[in-house]
Order: structure tokens, then sequence, then C-alpha cells
């Protein structure tokens, strides 16, 4: 991908990427660590697989019921959405202008419901648009309701091409 197809990302804000293939969220996520930010993964998948995945040097914890991690990996409870949410409260003022990569979406809708996901969100968002920091959470769209799908592209940014606007 050349830098010229990659989106255009703002910080402060919190981006919602609806393609079915999450490797374009990790794509911006890597380009804003090369830029010198710091970065944080949480995920559903794997923190071997997704390091090995993407090549990335940062910590990425795995959203997971396991009850002790094993190998010094860093888990997350799904259902413990208040723990998640301050994890990332505590990454992003602690590392102003950082960026983090929410991947697992779905599974929390599972665990939780959406309402009470979509309520983690919004106090999340708030604080990345207090913090200067970026949130990046990619999904797949056919795994929500379209009410559902309407109120998350309502609370989140869509990145925008670089082709949108000439010069950038």
């Amino acid at each position: 991908m050349s830098s010229s197809d990659e989106p255009i990302l703002k910080g402060g804000s919190s981006y919602l990427f609806t393609d079915r293939a999450i490797s374009k969220a990790f794509e911006s996520f890597k380009r804003l660590l090369s830029e010198g930010k710091r970065g944080l993964v949480i995920t559903r998948t794997h923190p071997t697989r997704v390091q090995q995945m993407y090549g990335l040097d940062c910590p990425v914890m795995w959203i997971a019921k396991a009850a002790k991690p094993v190998g010094g990996v860093l888990s997350l409870e799904p259902t413990r959405l208040m723990k998640i949410h301050s994890t990332i409260s505590d990454f992003i003022k602690t590392n102003p202008g950082a960026v983090v990569l929410l991947d697992g979406l779905e599974y929390l809708v599972t665990e939780n419901g959406f309402a009470t996901v979509m309520k983690a969100i919004q106090l999340t968002n708030e604080e990345v648009a207090m913090s200067g920091s970026f949130l990046l959470v990619p999904i797949d769209p056919r795994a929500f309701e379209t009410q559902q799908l309407g109120l998350l592209e309502r609370e989140f940014s869509t990145p925008k091409d670089r082709t949108q606007f000439p010069g950038s």
C-alpha cells in the first residue's frame, strides 16, 4: 500500500474501519507507529499471531477468557468492559497522542450485549478526543444489525482516503 493510498487520520478521533479485511486498520496503525506514536493493540486474535502477521513492536493484549495467561501473554476478560476501558484510558493518559487498535468488537458484543459495549465505547471515545490520541476499530459490518451499524457509524469517524484530498 503506498502512502498515497493510506487514509488521513487526525489525533483526538476514533475511527471505524468497516472493511471485511482488518489489514487496512493495521496498516494505518503501523503508519502511526512509524511516525513515532506509541501503540497498543487489544485483540481477539492471539498476540503471537498478531505480531507475526503484522510485524508489530508494541504491547498486544488478548481478549480472552483464559484464567491465567500462558507464556507472558497479557489478557483481558471480555466481560470486564470497564477493565478494557481503563486499560485504554491509562495508556492514552500515559502516552499522549498514542494510538490504540481495538480488534474484536463483535466478540465483546456477543459477550456483553450491544448497548453495554456501546456505552463503554462512547466513554472511551470521549477520552480519546480529550487526549488527542487515536482509536482504530476494525469491524465486519455483516456481524451487526442495520441499526447497530448506524449507531457505530455515528459514534466513529470514517477514515478519509488521501485520494479525496489531493496534495495531502
